[in-house]
């Protein structure tokens, strides 16, 4: 990939070293007990007083979650829902903003950083994703940093989203292309509560 993004700073000190392992304990703590334990309630709690994620009223966010990054930086809107087993890279590195109303399924990949692969000290870099109210993003689609999805696009199961998505374009496949058109008067919810999940 491209050096688009930011470079990853690592600062030095006792102070960063201390958040540090702070942050990895918190994302530790996602991954192994909360992201497994049943009721939406408790999901929900933990990422916004804990993780400083904001999630808006009406969303989901399953089991099975998969953090790797930081805390802070993801906003969640209105009755969006994120399915079991969906894995978020570099998050809290780079923004994430999921619009109102988005279902993003099963085992989804958004990665939020990469690594310079010219630079001979092949540096972490990041940089944010936005999906756009009303998107729909299929089982096993991989989202990769930097990239827009427009709004009320719809995302076929498997793909590899590679560059930014037009608004209300349906995209599928590896390499990505637009492969059809949604209406643009969307009006309903994702809104979706499965009790153990």
């Amino acid at each position: 990939m491209a050096s688009r993004g930011d470079p990853i700073e690592l600062r030095e000190g006792p102070r960063e070293a201390v958040a540090k392992w702070v942050r990895a304990f918190a994302i530790l703590l996602a991954n192994r007990v909360v992201g497994l334990m049943p009721g939406h309630a408790l999901r929900r709690a933990f990422y916004r007083t804990v993780l400083g994620w904001e999630i808006g009223p009406g969303a989901t966010i399953n089991t099975g979650l998969q953090l790797y990054g930081g805390r802070g930086r993801v906003w969640i809107g209105r009755n969006s829902t994120v399915q079991i087993g969906c894995l978020f890279a570099g998050v809290g590195m780079a923004d994430l903003r999921i619009g109102d109303n988005v279902a993003i399924a099963y085992r989804t990949t958004i990665i939020l950083g990469s690594h310079d692969v010219k630079s001979p000290r092949f540096e972490g870099i990041v940089a944010p994703i936005t999906i756009e109210d009303y998107v729909f993003i299929g089982a096993n689609v991989t989202v990769l940093s930097g990239l827009t999805i427009g709004e009320g696009a719809i995302v076929a199961a498997g793909t590899v989203v590679s560059k930014d998505v037009p608004p209300y374009a349906i995209v599928g496949g590896n390499p990505m292309k637009v492969i059809g058109e949604r209406p643009r008067d969307l009006d309903y919810d994702t809104r979706t509560v499965w009790l153990l999940h």
